[in-house]
């Protein structure tokens, strides 16, 4: 015991005790407690005290005595540190786990609602054509905007500005025929009326009178190429009525002239003609289901459907591209041999979708071709809107969403790009090239 004493008040460092006994080494830890009075100091730096004051009791008189002397070892706060920071962190980091578990559980469920049409239209989304299709809409309604800013002041748009439903009808017709170059002044007026009188065109309830062929006289994307030498195309529609309480057919033609001999190439689709969900009631969807090619002085009528009504979706259409790719060999290959007056080769039977029935199938370049837009054009690229219609003068303005893009090209003049203006032909009335 004296030893120790003796190396403390001798020493002005701490001793190395790790080989003396343990009841030895625990009385050296007492003494370096105390503080000491040696010539050089203190042998270990007073520690901070804290002496939090303790309230005296009720009514008693304040005792600056009474206080509890508490000393602060930072050792132990970094040992209680080092401790509870593997606690909280592990705390934290389960809270954040439950709370991950919590979201992707709730979007599971949210996913189990969809249908597997839906959740094959958000898989698509990814892919860079398919998100454009899904921003059609927003993207058509941002690009009028930018129309509708850029057409202010003009001249002619001050006259029209306060002109009725048959004046702008008179002001089409007029611009068609005699001064094409008005056209495009003409149709923002006739959006800018359909705008601001909030019209109802509602198409799919005057089927009786829009029944017939519909001539493209002007196009916001194709009229303007022409100064270019862009030739001018032959772009008509025809809406049929349905039979036995089915939708109106719309099948829709259009023609690029080619050098040989005044034929054209005819890319031509058909579908169904539904009303769109909108809230101005001015939009219809077209739900094409089958697609073909021509070549020659006129196209070919509606082929029917091709697929023997097994589609009816972009999932199914996407399944049978998948394990149908011999179609485009077999169907190229009919295709030269129907040129050459062969017919119903590659022709098989297969069960109806009803029941005791048969259907004929070909495997035909068309039914290829039908699979293949299916799945590419979503119902999004074929709503369009019909902000003006008139029967009765056979006028309508109609838009092609997916057309609006074309405005953005170099040489392009932009406007409404997006917009034709038709006009409904006689029953003998051959169908012209574009203005």
């Amino acid at each position: 015991m004296q030893w120790i004493w003796n190396a403390i008040e001798n020493n002005p460092r701490p001793l190395d005790v790790s080989s003396t006994k343990r009841s030895n080494r625990r009385t050296y830890c007492r003494l370096m407690e105390k503080p000491s009075t040696h010539a050089m100091g203190p042998l270990r730096p007073s520690l901070p005290v804290y002496t939090p004051s303790v309230p005296s009791p009720r009514g008693a008189p304040w005792d600056t005595k009474a206080r509890h002397k508490v000393r602060v070892d930072p050792w132990r706060m970094r040992r209680i540190a080092a401790f509870l920071t593997p606690v909280l962190y592990k705390c934290r980091r389960h809270r954040k786990t439950k709370r991950q578990s919590q979201k992707a559980q709730a979007s599971q469920e949210k996913d189990e609602e969809k249908s597997l049409e839906e959740k094959f239209n958000d898989f698509t989304t990814v892919l860079p054509w398919f998100g454009f299709a899904a921003d059609i809409q927003q993207l058509h309604a941002e690009r009028r905007t930018r129309a509708r800013e850029a057409a202010e002041g003009t001249e002619l748009q001050q006259r029209l500005r306060l002109a009725d439903r048959s004046d702008l009808c008179n002001a089409l017709r007029h611009a068609y025929e005699k001064n094409p170059a008005e056209m495009p002044e003409v149709v923002e007026a006739v959006l800018q009326y359909a705008e601001a009188t909030k019209t109802r065109t509602e198409p799919t309830k005057v089927i009786d009178d829009l029944c017939g062929r519909w001539e493209a006289v002007w196009s916001g994307a194709f009229t303007p190429l022409q100064k270019f030498g862009i030739p001018r195309q032959s772009l008509w529609v025809e809406v049929t009525p349905g039979k036995d309480g089915d939708p109106p057919i719309v099948t829709a033609h259009s023609g690029l002239p080619l050098v040989l001999f005044g034929a054209y190439l005819w890319t031509s689709c058909a579908g169904d003609l539904l009303p769109a969900e909108s809230a101005s009631g001015s939009q219809v969807l077209i739900q094409f289901t089958r697609y073909w090619i021509d070549i020659g002085r006129e196209p070919r009528p509606d082929i029917g459907r091709v697929d023997g009504g097994f589609i009816n979706s972009r999932l199914s259409a996407f399944g049978a591209a998948l394990v149908t790719p011999v179609l485009l060999e077999f169907g190229a290959l009919k295709w030269l041999l129907e040129r050459f007056g062969f017919q119903r080769v590659f022709e098989v039977e297969v069960p109806s979708p009803e029941k005791e029935k048969t259907v004929k199938l070909q495997a035909s370049l068309e039914l290829y071709l039908t699979l293949l837009a299916r799945v590419a054009f979503p119902d999004s690229l074929s709503t369009c809107p019909v902000p003006f219609l008139d029967v009765k003068e056979g006028l309508c303005v109609y838009e092609i969403p997916m057309l609006g893009p074309l405005g953005d090209l170099p040489l392009h003049p932009g406007g409404n790009s997006a917009t034709l203006v038709a006009r409904k032909l006689a029953e003998d009335e051959p169908v012209q090239l574009m203005r």
